[in-house]
């Protein structure tokens, strides 16, 4: 078998693998399955959730793939770290390299660590012990403070070697995610270097912010960073910004709005904030990016103070607009001008407390996008009221969506009682998945059987989601399958309570000849 696949079919076959376990199993199989599995395992080493240990591991791999000259120099500054006397490793993992997130908590913090390891030990924990019991003296303190300038330096001087390693691939590169630390220095030096252009096959660029506020210095690199990497980077598919600071905003915007002009391929923009931002103004406002792109996503984002020139820009932009998501913003309803032109919106996901407030927003956004939307995702905690008011908003929003939406073929909502389902049958004839919770309040036992009789044919997978108890009985729940079994395929019931295997409604769904499957 091993010798009728070429090594690009089994890469294929791999890569459908999740568990790392289960790649770190097939490494030990034979030298050709070693091969690709290594590959795999270091395309995206610092992209995994890990102890601090294994990701300390990793650095002390790839350090050992340091080349002579990178060796030399840090020994001539008295860095003499313990994997140096490791024989080389079996492969250049730094070629392997795709997807590089790099951050201060994790490769500051394992740098000094593997430093301490290797020196003065003995004398820190000495020197710690007195500081403990309060037996300091002034010579001690000026020994910590000499340790840890020693340190700094040092660690500072194993981080530019790290990304020189990592920079002579970087070539091979396609995602870059940074968080302000003390490699961006040196990450801007090689990427201002005019004579090479590293970097300039990134696809998907993310920065992050690790504080609420960055200090001066951070600020002026996060900036050196961007603009470094607009010189470099001209074929940026995807970018994303993350918790963007409070302080200088407007800066940062400036910024990131230089490198997204700088794109000939731009699709995907991500703007995520915590509280009030006014960094998606110079973005929106002072980018040309409306042919291109296709997907944007707001989180956390407040439009109250939105510009007239960012809203021009944003009736441009939805017109190309394919993917749309909004979650937890504020004051959406400002920004219904704009939807009004997303007649070409395929994907729809929105996130909220409550609907109510943006409920001009979202009809806006489903008429303007009854002939091209096929995807929708509204999701919204309610407070369990039944006031007239909030029955209102509902039974507008169920109505819209049956008599726009009509080309529909995933729809998942939240909260609904049985009547909801007899219009959005009525009214989408194209589903193919339905994914809603029940409505504890609704009689679903009474309409259960003729929801059944009249499910869309097209309809195949049905997920119906419920908090505590069953809403309905399991003789409801068996005439409703026999209504719809010859069309529905597949039955996926969601619970907070786990369901006994020897419950009634086990034997109904058992007896059915539907698939199904029980999740809590």
């Amino acid at each position: 078998m091993e010798s009728q696949l070429s090594t690009e079919t089994w890469t294929q076959i791999f890569n459908y693998l999740e568990s790392r376990a289960d790649l770190h199993s097939c490494l030990l199989v034979n030298r050709l399955w070693c091969r690709i599995m290594v590959k795999i395992l270091w395309e995206h080493p610092f992209s995994y959730n890990m102890s601090h240990e294994k990701f300390k591991s990793i650095l002390k791999t790839y350090l050992t793939c340091l080349n002579e000259r990178s060796i030399e120099r840090l020994e001539e500054s008295g860095i003499k770290l313990i994997m140096f006397n490791n024989k080389k490793p079996m492969f250049a993992y730094n070629e392997f390299l795709r997807d590089l997130v790099i951050d201060s908590i994790r490769f500051d913090i394992c740098i000094y660590n593997l430093i301490n390891e290797s020196k003065e030990e003995q004398k820190i924990k000495k020197i710690n012990k007195k500081r403990r019991n309060f037996q300091e003296k002034s010579e001690d303190l000026k020994d910590i403070r000499k340790i840890q300038q020693k340190y700094s330096k040092e660690g500072d001087l194993i981080l530019e070697e790290l990304i020189k390693l990592i920079c002579s691939k970087s070539n091979k590169i396609r995602s870059l995610s940074v968080s302000p630390c003390n490699m961006m220095d040196y990450m801007i030096t090689l990427l201002k270097d005019e004579n090479n252009y590293y970097f300039n096959n990134i696809k998907s660029f993310t920065i992050n912010s690790t504080s609420k506020v960055y200090n001066s210095y951070e600020l002026i690199k996060v900036y050196e960073l961007i603009f470094a990497l607009s010189r470099v980077s001209k074929n940026i598919t995807h970018i994303r910004v993350n918790n963007a600071c409070q302080s200088y905003q407007s800066e940062l915007g400036d910024s990131l709005g230089i490198l997204l002009n700088s794109q000939t391929n731009l699709r995907s923009l991500d703007l995520e904030y915590l509280t009030e931002p006014v960094y998606y103004e110079p973005i929106i406002s002072k980018s040309n990016i409306i042919s291109t792109l296709s997907d944007i996503s707001f989180k956390n984002i407040n439009f109250g103070n939105i510009s007239q020139k960012s809203m021009n820009s944003l009736i441009k932009l939805s017109q190309n607009l394919k993917i749309l998501k909004v979650a937890s913003c504020l004051n959406c309803s400002l920004l219904c001008d704009a939807m009004k032109q997303c007649s070409n919106l395929v994907e729809f996901t929105y996130e909220t407390c409550q609907f109510g407030e943006d409920l001009d927003f979202l009809l806006t956004i489903l008429k303007s996008s009854s002939s091209s939307l096929r995807y929708l995702d509204i999701f919204w905690i309610r407070d369990g009221s039944n006031d007239n008011e909030s029955l209102l908003k509902r039974l507008k929003l169920i109505n819209c969506i049956s008599e726009h939406c009509t080309k529909l073929t995933y729809l998942k909502l939240r909260r609904l009682n049985s009547e909801d389902l007899f219009s959005i049958w009525y009214g989408c004839k194209q589903l193919e998945v339905l994914s809603f919770f029940c409505n504890e309040h609704s009689d679903w036992d009474d309409s259960l059987e003729d929801l059944g009789r009249l499910l869309p044919c097209t309809l195949k997978v049905l997920k119906i989601g419920h908090w505590i108890e069953m809403p309905f009985s399991a003789m409801a729940l068996e005439s409703f399958l026999k209504g719809c079994k010859e069309s529905l395929k597949k039955l996926e019931i969601y619970s907070f309570k786990k369901l006994c295997k020897h419950s009634e409604y086990v034997s109904v769904l058992e007896n059915s000849g539907v698939y199904y499957e029980l999740i809590s």
